[in-house]
């Protein structure tokens, strides 16, 4: 993780989403929002990692 300063974004998604990825988060004893960025990372990496 680098060391940028970490802004607040309002996002809309579904309840059920926001469940499933809390619990997981919780689970891997992170917060919901490190969770979504790590998850979001995770998937830009494998989009440039993709063959065009």
């Amino acid at each position: 993780m680098n060391d940028e300063v970490r802004k607040s974004k309002h996002i809309r998604m579904r309840p059920s989403i926001v469940r499933r990825a809390h619990q997981e988060a919780k689970e891997e004893g992170k917060t919901l929002g490190r969770w979504v960025e790590d998850a979001i990372e995770e998937k830009l990496e494998r989009k440039e990692k993709k063959p065009k």
